[in-house]
């Protein structure tokens, strides 16, 4: 099931995700009509994809996950990089 635009619409950058379990994987990097990237808190090169499916609610400021840190998909530094700097090698 696909996620209300409007819903997508009202997550920024800067906003912390929160995954099962309270664990907390980071704080918005970007937001895309498919995925949100998340930057991990303790290692700052490290972002994460979390599918906007994930999301279960958006709560005074948070972003709510049915997701874990381990279970979602990593981008590696080089790819982080060149998206940063605009850099299409």
């Amino acid at each position: 099931m696909a996620l209300d635009p409007q819903v997508i619409a009202r997550i920024k950058a800067g906003m912390p995700v929160i995954g099962y379990g309270g664990d907390r994987l980071g704080n918005v990097r970007e937001v895309y009509p498919h995925f949100l990237l998340v930057g991990a808190p303790d290692q700052p090169h490290l972002d994460r994809e979390v599918q906007t499916n994930a999301i279960l609610r958006i709560e005074g400021g948070t972003v709510y996950v049915s997701v874990t840190r381990d279970s979602v998909d990593t981008v590696d530094d080089a790819e982080t990089a060149h998206r940063v700097i605009g850099d299409d090698r």
